[in-house]
C-alpha cells in the first residue's frame, strides 16, 4: 500500500475516532468535486454556526485547496472537515507527494494564488513530511488575523 492510500484511510479513520463533528470524502481528482466541497463545507459551518465572515474564509480556502488537489495532485483526492474546540480544520490528501507551496503569482497569471491565501486567512498552514497532506487551521477566537 502506498504511503498516499495510508493516508488517505487513516485520516478517514482518525474522523471516524475522533469525537469533534466534522466530515470526510474520498473522491476522484473532478473538478465538480471542488464546488461539492465548497457546498458541503459552507452547510456544516451553518450548523456550526460558525461567523458568515468566518465561514467565507474557511469556504474560500476549501475551494483553493481542493483545487490545487485536483489540478495538481495524483490519484483520489481525500477531504477532512473537522471542528476541534474553538478551531476548523481542513485536511486534503492526494498522492502526489510534490508539497502544496505558495506561489509568487503576478497581476498577469490566472492562477497560482491558492496557497497563498489560505496563508492571509488562516491561522497557519502545515504540510505533512511527506508532503501528501495539507492542513490549513483557521482559529474562531477572532484572532488569526
Amino acid at each position: 500500500m502506498s504511503s498516499a492510500t495510508t493516508a488517505l484511510l487513516s485520516a478517514a479513520a482518525d474522523l471516524r475516532l475522533d469525537a469533534s463533528p466534522g466530515f470526510t470524502a474520498t473522491f476522484p481528482p473532478c473538478p465538480s468535486r471542488v464546488s461539492e466541497m465548497r457546498r458541503r463545507t459552507a452547510s456544516r459551518l451553518q450548523a456550526w454556526k460558525i461567523p458568515q465572515r468566518d465561514a467565507e474564509d474557511i469556504t474560500l480556502a476549501v475551494s483553493e485547496l481542493v483545487t490545487n488537489s485536483v489540478v495538481h495532485g495524483e490519484g483520489a483526492v481525500c477531504f477532512v472537515l473537522r471542528q476541534v474546540a474553538d478551531e476548523i480544520w481542513i485536511e486534503v490528501t492526494d498522492a502526489n507527494p510534490q508539497p502544496a507551496m505558495v506561489k509568487n503569482a503576478t497581476p498577469e497569471d490566472t492562477s497560482g494564488r491558492g496557497m497563498f491565501l489560505a496563508t492571509v486567512f488562516a491561522q497557519r498552514v502545515e504540510v505533512s513530511d511527506d508532503g501528501y497532506t495539507t492542513t490549513v487551521v483557521f482559529s474562531l477566537s477572532g484572532s488569526q488575523r
